[in-house]
């Protein structure tokens, strides 16, 4: 039923951009006012939706919807993106590929991180060796250690239990942050630790998604505190670290 209402509301807020309370009322008029009250609340605290005035509500700015997303990531990301579709493998892609629209333009070519689910990790990464070059998944880091093969991994391939954590292919922002500092903190990803912060900066994370995230990831104790902290604490703590 959550995701019946949540379809139908998207798919009306698509076309309309802002709904008011009563509209979205009268678009699920075969359920109970209050039970229609209880979903859209959900789907707020959720951040699928965000209010844009009083009594209006319109599209959470952090749901990747829109179709021009592939247009804006690397040609190795869209062909892998085609590839994996076309295979039909439950995947969405995250990390730098899905942080468009927030203001972070990525310089310079970097692995593409994909999230597939656990049983279907190694049909990926035979999959995406075949037709591009090199891809490890979480359980093989004893090749970064290998310099040769180190400087031709192409994709980093992660396992995910909970597909309610992207759209259409591309994880919503608090995933997409989550995989990227898995891939830099465990798997020596290309991109400066130093540039996580202004990474998370950007993304005013949901805390019912970002929650989600970390326990998809297995960082909860890690990261979860990244909801609520001090940064005057934080700066303080740093200098005896």
């Amino acid at each position: 039923m959550a995701n019946e209402f949540r379809e139908k509301l998207v798919k009306a807020l698509t076309e309309n951009k802002v709904l008011t309370t009563k509209q979205i009322y009268d678009l699920f008029h075969e359920m109970n006012t209050k039970t229609a009250s209880w979903h859209l609340h959900s789907e707020l605290e959720k951040g699928f939706v965000e209010k844009s005035a009083h009594g209006e509500y319109r599209l959470s700015s952090s749901t990747p919807m829109d179709n021009e997303r592939l247009s804006c990531i690397p040609e190795l990301s869209r062909s892998a993106y085609g590839s994996l579709t076309d295979s039909g493998y439950d995947f969405y892609l995250s990390g730098l590929d899905c942080m468009n629209g927030i203001g972070f333009k990525v310089d310079g070519s970097y692995p593409v991180i994909v999230c597939t689910s656990k049983t279907n990790l190694k049909d990926v990464q035979l999959l995406l060796m075949r037709e591009f070059d090199l891809a490890i998944t979480e359980e093989e880091s004893d090749i970064l250690a290998m310099e040769k093969l180190k400087s031709r991994i192409q994709f980093v391939i992660l396992s995910s239990d909970n597909f309610a954590l992207q759209s259409k292919g591309f994880a919503f922002p608090e995933k997409a942050f989550v995989d990227l500092y898995y891939a830099v903190t465990r798997m020596e990803y290309p991109l400066p630790v130093n540039e996580l912060p202004h990474v998370l900066s950007l993304i005013s994370p949901n805390p019912y998604r970002f929650r989600n995230a970390t326990k998809d990831r297995g960082l909860s104790n890690e990261l979860n505190f990244l909801l609520s902290y001090n940064s005057h604490f934080i700066k303080s703590f740093a200098e005896y670290i």
